[in-house]
């Protein structure tokens, strides 16, 4: 069997059909841990919705039309309650995440883990320093500095640790180059996570104990994410500022030595404070930053006593108000979400080659696969037609003018890789907004729904594509995979080339290869290896 993990070296795939696909992936060796939670709290449960026959009579008369139609929407709803069970607030499950997440260790981590927590860290302080320079960042990282502190800033300067957290959140995302996972809620943990990490990490902190919390981190705000993915039209409430900021919570309470009883007070404290994010562009994006920021809020507040409660006393449940949604009836059912401290999800993230949303990835590496088939270039492409499901057919802007506009539109992304050949932090910049070549080309790309894809995601995001010449030419495939998925993994070559090239548009080559090494070393100290990333960094402009 082929490894997991894209490991030093590691072969490439082409991303085409054929093999096991992303959705009947199975566990590999080396991503099995020691110990696992072994069963349902019994606390955590729910009870029957009372009355639910008269709610639904209600809802009925109340919002019908005057044929006695219910809205499409509305319908769905009320179908949900048929079946609807009021969650506790008896947060089980939540303890025993507490429990293992603020005693997880190096030593508990599988090899193979380690070695993509190391690469994941590597990946997220790349794309936080080269994130740094675009206007989102200097929005967040001056406004981090109105508060004073002294957690140093990727843009400059220093903040005291909430905002810096916000603001180095922010960077870490705003390339849209940081890391994912697919059945973990489509999140990205890596930004906010580590981003809380470095905000809460005290002095004399190791890479070891760093890398011990980032994994507690992403295990907790990936289970989280996948409980939240959508189920229902009403489903909003699933980014990775929702979901990451449990995570963000659980690294920072590790990282400051809370046991497990306030551990939990600030995963729940995470989850009650949680941006109520769906999504926005420009610079907001998934609130990647402020959740990172709620998470070390909830972790501080956690160890102040907040939500504590005197000893022996246990209150009673309060139906209708799950704690996390860990305590959600069915959450203990789920296997993906119990499997914590057995299998690790943070050794199955995807590690991305192009600066966009994760949609448009397979169908930018197909474009230049078909465009090698043809032997051709940019100025021979007549058509490019992507086929896609339905949740990414919104993403056809074709003259972008922000950033991140530019990150989530097919047409200026697959521009830009037959032009220039990649789509990395250099070629997505605000630098290309409005070029008129890549504008030109880019309105030749048109999107087209299809139906056989749309139950795919969250488990791939696969593309058809088909591109014509002005001579007649054509070309089509199907590509199911994208490149740094885990069957077709980016190589050591590959991912240490991305990493120079982006922290390369804050600090020299000289500077970022030895903090890239350094973050391989577990003994030394994490703030010893980032110091001059920190210091390369341009100070703000005063006054």
């Amino acid at each position: 069997m082929p490894p997991i993990l894209p490991q030093a070296g590691g072969p490439a795939g082409n991303g085409r059909p054929g093999g096991a696909g992303p959705a009947a992936r199975t566990r590999a060796a080396g991503l099995v841990g020691a110990s696992a939670w072994t069963g349902p709290p019994r606390s955590c449960g729910g009870r029957a919705l009372s009355g639910a026959g008269g709610l639904l009579e209600n809802v009925v008369s109340t919002h019908s039309d005057t044929r006695g139609q219910l809205s499409p929407y509305l319908l769905s709803w009320v179908r949900t309650q048929q079946n609807r069970s009021v969650p506790e607030n008896s947060p089980g499950l939540s303890r025993h995440l507490g429990a293992w997440s603020s005693g997880v260790r190096w030593e508990d981590l599988p090899q193979a883990v380690r070695i993509r927590a190391v690469d994941a860290l590597r990946d997220v302080v790349a794309v936080m320093f080269g994130g740094a320079v675009t206007t989102a960042a200097g929005i967040a990282a001056g406004y981090a500095r109105t508060s004073p502190g002294d957690v140093p800033l990727a843009a400059g300067g220093f903040a005291e640790p909430t905002k810096a957290a916000f603001a180095n959140a922010t960077a870490a995302t705003a390339l849209d180059f940081e890391d994912g996972h697919y059945l973990g809620g489509g999140i990205h943990p890596g930004s906010v996570v580590i981003a809380a990490g470095l905000a809460s990490a005290p002095a004399g902190t190791t890479v070891r104990d760093f890398v011990a919390a980032q994994v507690a981190g992403y295990e907790v705000g990936l289970r989280a994410g996948a409980l939240l993915w959508p189920q229902h039209p009403g489903d909003w409430y699933h980014c990775t500022g929702t979901a990451g900021s449990l995570g963000a919570a659980a690294a920072a309470a590790r990282l400051r030595g809370l046991d497990a009883e306030a551990t939990t007070r600030a995963i729940i404290l995470a989850w009650q404070h949680a941006p109520m994010a769906t999504f926005a562009l420009p610079m907001a994006k998934e609130s990647i930053g402020w959740g990172a920021a709620a998470g070390v809020t909830a972790a501080e507040l956690a160890q102040a006593g907040f939500l504590r409660t005197p000893d022996g006393y246990e209150p009673p449940a309060l139906p209708g108000f799950a704690a996390t949604p860990f305590d959600v009836p069915g959450a203990e059912d789920n296997e993906f979400v119990t499997s914590f401290g057995k299998v690790f999800e943070s050794g199955r993230t995807y590690f991305k080659r192009y600066a966009c949303c994760r949609y448009i990835h397979a169908a930018a590496h197909g474009l230049g696969v078909l465009m090698d088939q043809l032997g051709v270039n940019a100025e021979q492409l007549a058509e490019i037609e992507v086929q896609t499901h339905q949740g990414a057919l919104f993403l056809t802007e074709s003259d972008p003018r922000t950033l991140d506009h530019a990150q989530y539109s097919f047409p200026h992304v697959l521009a830009a890789v037959a032009w220039d050949g990649a789509a990395g932090a250099r070629q997505i910049s605000e630098a290309y907004l409005g070029d008129p070549r890549r504008t030109e080309l880019a309105r030749r790309v048109e999107l087209v729904h299809a139906p056989e894809l749309d139950d795919v995601p969250p488990a791939a995001y696969p593309s058809r594509v088909r591109i014509r010449t002005f001579d007649g030419r054509e070309a089509s495939e199907l590509f199911t995979a994208a490149p740094g998925d885990l069957e077709f993994p980016l190589t050591a070559a590959q991912l240490r080339s991305k990493w120079l090239e982006t922290m390369s548009l804050a600090m020299s080559a000289e500077v970022a290869g030895p903090v890239l090494d350094g973050l391989g070393d577990p003994e030394r100290e994490l703030a010893e290896v980032l110091a001059p990333a920190w210091k390369a960094v341009a100070a703000p402009a005063t006054g």
